[in-house]
């Protein structure tokens, strides 16, 4: 339907009637696996789409020989991204005398989705120009292709005119991918010292209804990194995905990641309460040193072997347990916990690993102008991280010449002719390096010039700050493009993924009688490899913990058994107030990466998904249950006021 404005618009829908026949429905992994549930694709065997298996060592062999052998089934909750901005879209029709259709929105990938929408629309890439804006979030919903970016602009061409879509809250809810829904059966073996022996899991991934651009990525990478930064020697998983009756599933902030750290940090705590250890000891004794790396750990996800380049995760743990004054906190704790009435105080310890630098490549070009400006164009999007700010630095660097000379522009194809787009805690590390490499580039292709116009040979050639200099004289960036075109580009490309060190800690206090739970401290770090800009690391961690601490105390997608979702309104799909987030303290520590030439490793994802493990492993602390009796997602007053019933 399509109007002059929204309120014609939604008059006129409401003269569509609809009659629709009313099918079995399979809402969830259990009643799709089921004997004799209906197929959601007519013709198939399985509604399992798709199965990986993994294999590291003997695991069945290692389990049999444990001391301490842990069973248990956790399930992750069906969450959303709820970005304060919702999806939306501008069609701009191309003349027609000739021109381009031009497509303005909120996606991330516009290099991607213009190579598909093209041939949908029988027109060559030139004639299709997308243009990403500033927008409200992210967090992996707008990486997708969806039903609307085809629509919206059909109409734009069949009226002739432009055509803006902007989704409703409830439109988000329902029809923005979802994510994260997983259960684990899971086994973990230590020996009498609480080392690790061996991990095996069953992993039942719901991705709904369709299989989605990425439907089938979160549920590997969990697969893949469920080791974690820990030495498993021994391990198998197998993996379900698993089409249901619900909204097509993705990515969501750090895919995979959340549910895996979930799971294998609240089994660290089992372990230690087992054998009678503290939960930062058991961590210690099974952390992945140093002078192990490059340490592989024998998992693939889509082919690539997870392959850890470099770190050092028991310094980074150790600054953890530093900042968070640890023996302090347990002193305090004890305390807490001896007097008759008042909350009870718990403290949660989480170590992970975040898969950063995402492929296949990112393109960054540069150019000077005569008036001393330094025109920045990259194929990399602005999702709020600061791309702009740390491209600025990262060229300023490159050149010598002071930041605010940048004007950085990102992600229009008519700008960037190839380019991938932000997504996987990719921007900086990517665009980063393709802007150092062009940096590099524009130096060079100024000598020669320099070296013609001095009349010195290129060798003699100095360049420093923007300026070129040859047996006494001299000539600036600007003045050789007063005389013509001065520009270069460069394109990174990732062959091999970086990974980033992680580590959380959480204090809190839990009220017995309701089932409260406060947030007192969060202490968070993570190995950046090179920090660009502090103030920006600060800020993504920060954000991180704000978004992990909605995924872990409120947020869950709620389906009824016809298959109806039941949390469309934010009244029902709870997300967390400013006023939810304590004091937090972010850092960061330095260890090269390997695998660019800056050294970097990505970010924007390490903040979130360790909050999961630490904040339920410190609830489960405050009320003496530190095995593995809390196995739900999120940490509701109902189920924490269960747990003190138990």
């Amino acid at each position: 339907v399509v109007a002059d404005d929204p309120y014609v618009a939604r008059d006129a829908l409401e003269r569509v009637d609809v009659v629709y026949e009313t099918l079995p429905a399979c809402p969830s992994v259990r009643a799709a696996m089921a004997a004799g549930a209906p197929r959601i694709f007519a013709g198939t065997e399985t509604n399992n789409v798709a199965t990986i298996t993994m294999r590291v060592g003997d695991a069945d062999g290692a389990l049999a020989q444990a001391a301490v052998v842990i069973r248990e089934r956790f399930r992750y909750p069906r969450q959303t991204a709820a970005a304060l901005e919702t999806r939306g879209l501008v069609a701009v029709p191309p003349d027609p005398r000739g021109g381009e259709l031009h497509l303005i929105g909120s996606t991330k990938c516009i290099h991607i989705n213009r190579t598909i929408l093209a041939p949908i629309f029988g027109i060559p890439l030139g004639a299709l120009r997308l243009t990403e804006v500033d927008v409200g979030g992210g967090f992996g919903v707008r990486g997708e292709l969806y039903p609307e970016d085809i629509l919206v602009p059909l109409a734009a061409m069949t009226l002739g005119r432009p055509v803006k879509w902007i989704e409703t809250r409830r439109e988000n809810l329902m029809a923005a991918n979802h994510a994260r829904e997983v259960g684990y059966e899971i086994e973990i073996g230590f020996d009498a010292d609480g080392r690790i022996l061996a991990m095996r899991a069953l992993i039942r991934a719901d991705i709904g209804a369709y299989v989605r651009t990425a439907a089938l990525v979160p549920a590997e990478f969990g697969a893949a990194l469920l080791p974690g930064p820990y030495r498993v020697p021994n391990y198998a998983c197998d993996l379900w995905s698993v089409v249901t009756n619900k909204t097509p599933a993705g990515t969501l902030r750090s895919p995979g990641r959340p549910e895996c750290n979930f799971v294998r940090e609240r089994l660290m705590d089992a372990g230690a309460a087992r054998l009678g250890l503290d939960p930062a000891e058991i961590r210690r004794r099974n952390l992945i040193r140093a002078d192990e790396m490059p340490y592989d750990c024998g998992t693939k996800s889509f082919g690539v072997t997870t392959v850890y380049d470099s770190g050092d995760f028991p310094a980074l743990f150790a600054e953890l347990l530093r900042r968070l004054d640890y023996p302090r906190e347990r002193a305090e704790q004890a305390a807490q916990n001896a007097r008759a009435s008042g909350p009870r105080r718990g403290i949660g310890l989480a170590v992970y690993v975040e898969k950063t630098g995402l492929g296949p490549f990112e393109t960054t070009h540069v150019e000077a102008r005569p008036d001393g400006r330094l025109v920045v164009d990259t194929g990399a999007s602005s999702m709020g991280p600061g791309l702009e700010t740390v491209l600025a630095q990262i060229l300023g660097e490159a050149l010598g010449i002071p930041a605010d000379r940048f004007e950085v522009r990102h992600a229009d194809t008519a700008a960037v002719e190839s380019g991938v787009g932000t997504y996987g805690s990719r921007g900086t590390l990517t665009a980063g390096n393709a802007a150092h490499l062009a940096a590099q580039k524009l130096i060079a292709e100024a000598t020669t010039r320099a070296a013609a116009r001095l009349g010195a040979a290129e060798a003699g050639v100095t360049y420093a700050h923007g300026v070129l200099e040859a047996g006494g004289r001299r000539v600036t960036l600007a003045e050789l493009a007063a005389e013509r075109r001065l520009a270069a580009g460069a394109s990174f490309e990732v062959k091999k993924i970086t990974y980033a060190g992680c580590a959380a800690a959480v204090v809190v206090d839990v009220d017995r009688d309701t089932g409260a739970v406060g947030l007192r401290r969060v202490v968070v770090g993570a190995d950046v490899g090179r920090a660009v800009n502090p103030a920006l690391v600060d800020g993504q961690l920060v954000g991180g913990v704000a978004f992990g601490i909605g995924n872990t105390l409120h947020e869950s997608l709620e389906y009824d058994a016809l298959g109806q979702l039941l949390s469309g309104t934010l009244m029902d799909y709870a997300l967390p107030y400013a006023t939810d987030v304590p004091p937090v303290e972010g850092f960061y520590q330095e260890v090269r990466a390997t695998t660019n030439p800056l050294g970097l490793r990505g970010l924007g994802e390490c903040g979130n998904p360790g909050l999961g493990g630490a904040i339920a492993n410190a609830v489960c602390d405050a009320l003496g249950a530190r095995d593995a009796s809390f196995t739900e997602l999120p940490v509701t007053g109902e189920r924490v006021y269960a747990l003190t019933r138990d």
